[in-house]
Parts: C-alpha cells; structure tokens; sequence
C-alpha cells in the first residue's frame, strides 16, 4: 500500500517542491551541456591539443568514466545525507572542471577537468530523481523523469547551439567559459532554495541511520532482479543516439553526408536535442495515462532501428534528413519509463540508489563505444577528399552498424519486462 504521508499539504509548500524539482533539473541540463560539448569543438579541440580521433574520443569518455564509477556512491550520498549539501558540491565539481577545461592549453589537464564534471555529474540526474521522491506523488515519478529529462536535453540543445555560435564568433575556450558563468548561476539556485522534505527524512530515517555496510547490502539486492537488469540494458541502449551521435559523432556524419561546415552541421545535429526534447515530453504525458511500459519501449526500439538506418544509408536531401534526424531523438522518449521499471523494483526509500544503478549501466555504453567508434575511424576510416579530419559517409556506417545490432538485441530483452508496472511509494 502507498504510503504518502510525507507529500506536502498546502499550496505553499507544493510551489516549493516544484520549485526544487525545476533548480534540480536544471543542474541536470547544465549535466548534459558539459557532457556533449565536445562534439561542436570537435576540430577545435583536435587542432588545439594535436590529438587524433582516437585520443578526442577518449577525452569525451573522460567524463563518462568517472561519471559511471560515481553513480551507485552518488546514489547511497542521496539516499542518506543532507541533499542540499550533496547537490551543492557536485554542481561545484562540474563548474571547476568546465572551468579548467576551458582555461587550459594541456590534454592532461583538460581530460582531468572533464573526470571533474563527470563525478560532478553523477549526482544530477539522481538529484533530480531524489527530489521527486521525497516531494512529489509517486505516480508522477515517471511523468518527471521524461520532463526532466527534457529540460536536461535542452542543456544539450544549447550546446549545438549557442555554444556552436559562441564557438564561431569567440573561439572555442572563451565561448565554454560563458558556461562557466552559468553553472555558477544554478549552484547560488541550489544553495539558496534546494533542501530536504522534513517529513520524507522522518519517514526513513533507517536509511540515513545505517551504517553504510547495510546501505551497500540494501542497495546490492536492488542488482540481483533480472527485470531491473533488462530495463537497464534497454534504457542504456535506447540512449545510444543522443550520447553518441548527440554526444560527439554527430556533427561530423552530417559534414559528411552533405559537406558543410562544422557551424552548420552542429546546429542540424542540434534537431536530435530538440526532437528527444519533446519525444521525452509525449512519452511523460504518456507515462502519466498508461502503464503499459514494455509496449512504449517495443515501439521505441522498433522505430529507432528504422530511422537510424535511413539515416546512415538512404540519400536523402538535408531537409529530409533533418525531420528523420529529429524523429530518431523523438522516438527515443520511452527511455524514461525504465527508471520507473526499476524503481517499482526497489526496496522503498531507495529512489536515489535504485535511479543511480540504471544511470550507471547506461553510461558503461558510451564509455566503451565513443573511443571504440574513434578507434574504427582512426585505423580503417578515410577522410573526404580535400579534408584531413572529416570521414567519409561510409566510415561512418562502418563505425555506427554496430549501433543497429545493438538496439535489436533489445527486443528478446523486453519479453522479460512485465507488462504492466504497479506504483509503489
């Protein structure tokens, strides 16, 4: 039986509530800014570093090392302590990193700024997550996760964006270092405003008062459920096109596709944000009338190998390719439901944990895949006549198959998804 008691009781305190969701969801688009802005310097940060496509995807991968080895810790600091405290300073480690990434002339240093903003990162999400719990009605987990994750995809939309055009007009580190500002902007946000729902803390108290050998046991038996696993792997996969195309190779298929400048092709690659911005929006107002998640994911995995395989090999005019593009993020809004598969399969109380394992296993993807699709480029790509650093279309569908195969893999994993959820607090 759901146990909501802790819920806010007036219309003051539900402004609130909302008010802290918003500041934390904004923590995770600034999250999501960081993470793909890589991907609109590409040749910027090649050229400023003398590095090659190999050592340019690993800089990516920094981030989503450290940000992947923080989730379950940045889940069990959720779950126990002060969160005002804990949101504070991972916003502050994404600020530092984003700041000695801008500032610096050496790899090193840069990739250490991006371990920063990973580890720093780790917590946004979750952060998000975390506070819907502990202020929000439990049936509208799902409805907030696709929400937030729209205002998260924004972050990257800016990227491809104004970043883009700050990129052009004042060179790639003084255009990051406006973000710099930003992340500033949103830490104040979070000191001043973010705080713990009294009631909720009082409600599981057990959590904050075990000792952390319990907490981990607690949260292990959360990864011994084969249905957590399946929603797991799906959502991770399903995220493949934002975090790899969105992420870094995007902008370089479309120069490819249709030879045009890396301004151009990042606002294009820009559509993918916006399209994921409102798929993640339907699949929210979806998730909000149904609880027929495993068929809202079939179809999401069905139309993404559709329209990923249209756009890598049909020759379509730029316009075309620019709706299917937006389609591919669109289609992929059903994603959000698995982090509320996963948490109707976790022990109560355990939001911040039970969110942080399917963040986790979602992000050990691109990890592997951003140097891996560098490394294939690297060694068995060529580059379009007259250019030393854009590949030609077809080493960009050598690099990318392997995406397709992945996302129907998912399929036989969804028969292992109930067909419906049942909501629990």
């Amino acid at each position: 039986m759901n146990n909501e008691s802790h819920l806010p009781d007036s219309n003051r305190l539900m402004a609130l509530a909302w008010l802290i969701c918003l500041i934390t969801t904004l923590c995770y688009s600034y999250d999501f800014f960081i993470r793909a802005a890589p991907g609109v310097m590409a040749k910027d940060l090649i050229d400023s570093f003398g590095i090659n496509s190999t050592e340019l995807g690993l800089l990516s991968s920094a981030y989503f090392i450290s940000y992947t080895i923080m989730q379950i810790p940045a889940g069990i600091m959720l779950d126990k302590y002060n969160r005002r405290l804990v949101i504070s300073l991972a916003t502050t480690l994404c600020v530092l990193g984003n700041y000695l990434f801008s500032a610096t002339d050496s790899y090193q240093v840069a990739f250490f700024g991006r371990i920063l903003m990973g580890i720093g990162s780790a917590f946004g999400f979750i952060g998000a997550a975390k506070m819907a719990a502990m202020w929000l009605p439990s049936r509208f987990f799902a409805s907030f996760i696709g929400f937030a994750t729209v205002i998260g995809i924004l972050g990257g939309l800016m990227t491809d964006t104004i970043l883009s055009s700050l990129v052009s007009n004042l060179g790639w580190k003084e255009g990051n270092a406006v973000f710099t500002y930003i992340g500033i902007a949103i830490l104040i946000l979070v000191v001043v405003f973010v705080r713990d729902n009294p009631k909720h803390v009082e409600q599981f108290t057990h959590l904050s008062e075990a000792n952390l050998k319990e907490t981990i046991i607690k949260v292990c038996k959360i990864f011994t459920n084969l249905k957590f696993w399946a929603a797991s792997i799906i959502g991770a996969i399903l995220f493949i096109p934002l975090n790899i195309l969105g992420s870094l190779w995007g902008t370089g298929l479309i120069q490819a596709k249709f030879g045009i400048d890396q301004e151009v092709a990042s606002q294009i690659n820009g559509m993918l944000f916006l399209g994921s911005a409102v798929g993640f929006a339907i699949a929210a107002i979806l998730a909000s009338l149904t609880k027929k998640y495993r068929q809202m994911l079939i179809i999401s995995i069905v139309l993404l190998v559709s329209i990923l395989t249209i756009i890598l090999y049909a020759p379509l005019q730029i316009q075309t390719f620019t709706f299917f593009y937006f389609l591919l993020g669109a289609v992929a809004g059903p994603q959000a439901v698995t982090f509320a598969i996963a948490k109707t399969m976790s022990p109560p109380g355990t939001t911040g944990s039970s969110t942080a394992g399917v963040n986790m296993i979602n992000n050990f993807i691109p990890i592997i895949l951003l140097p891996l699709i560098g490394y294939i480029l690297t060694h068995y790509g060529t580059f379009i006549d007259g250019s030393t650093n854009i590949y030609t279309i077809a080493s960009y569908q050598n690099a990318l198959n392997m995406v397709i195969v992945f996302l129907l893999l998912c399929l036989p994993i969804a028969m292992l998804l109930p067909k419906e959820v049942e909501y629990q607090q």
